[in-house]
């Protein structure tokens, strides 16, 4: 029973614009509340999300990844609505909103728990901060014109130094966003194994990784090198030579609303495939 919704627009998309309040006036006629703003009003709002039912997040991937990273410590599930370019996240096209909506308010629809990973980034041996990612951690050079050595190990155990423009450790999710135009593999949303793919590698012997549910990816920056850390493609964090990100499956998940069986991820994969292709 839906009785508060947030809604979380792009304020950037007109249609975003338009149809997020549309959506507002729509709910509040059938004594709903309703939050509605943009992510940078709900960070400084966010005690008025706490008690939401629901955030529908109206944008692109981009604004369904701010309205992630908002929901995931409230325990908010997210409905994503298609107005963006890519969209490979969306659950409903904007012409099935309402039918959605009128779907979830008599009880329908499901919860589908997206795994999380957590970053932890040391310097000398000291922790200096974690990041949670939906989509993928990413190291990358920040000197245009020279590539980096990331050494890689899996559980301890040494397994290659990559000499690349990047190395990147997605989840599932994030297996169709940039590991996907890096060259590494599409993995079905429901697994929870780990993705390692190297950006434009030099020489390497190792292909990209579908890891284990409970692997642990160590990256070391190689000596002489300095690069920067983004996490689902914010943070932009400077990192230093010899300083070692550790990367493994989150224990905490990230809910999305679903209108259609799971089955149907296949179907629409292939759809949304041909459209950017």
């Amino acid at each position: 029973m839906l009785q508060r919704v947030a809604i979380l627009y792009n304020p950037f998309t007109e249609a975003a614009v338009t149809r997020s309040a549309e959506l507002e006036v729509w709910l509040r006629a059938r004594g709903i509340s309703v939050w509605r703003g943009v992510s940078q009003e709900a960070r400084e709002q966010i005690q008025a999300l706490a008690d939401a039912d629901l955030m529908v997040a109206m944008g692109g991937d981009g604004t369904v990844l701010r309205a992630a990273r908002l929901c995931i410590p409230l325990g908010i599930p997210v409905l994503a609505v298609a107005l963006g370019h890519l969209s490979f996240m969306a659950e409903v096209q904007p012409e099935e909103l309402y039918v959605g909506m009128e779907q979830l308010m008599q009880g329908g629809g499901w919860h589908d728990e997206r795994t999380l990973i957590s970053a932890t980034l040391y310097r000398e041996g000291k922790q200096i901060a974690t990041y949670t990612a939906l989509n993928e951690v990413v190291i990358s050079r920040s000197e245009v014109a020279r590539a980096l050595n990331v050494h890689v190990s899996v559980d301890g155990s040494p397994l290659t130094t990559y000499h690349a423009d990047g190395v990147i450790v997605a989840t599932a999710t994030g297996s169709t966003a940039y590991a996907m135009a890096a060259g590494g593999p599409i993995v079905d949303p429901r697994s929870r194994s780990l993705v390692l793919v190297a950006v434009a590698p030099h020489l390497s012997v190792v292909p990209s990784m579908v890891l284990h549910d409970d692997a642990v990816v160590g990256l070391r920056l190689g000596r002489h090198h300095h690069a920067n850390l983004a996490v689902d493609g914010r943070e932009n964090v400077p990192i230093h030579e010899d300083d070692e990100l550790v990367v493994r499956r989150s224990p905490t998940v990230c809910t999305f609303v679903r209108l259609r069986p799971s089955s149907q991820f296949y179907t629409h994969l292939v759809a949304r495939l041909r459209r950017e292709g």
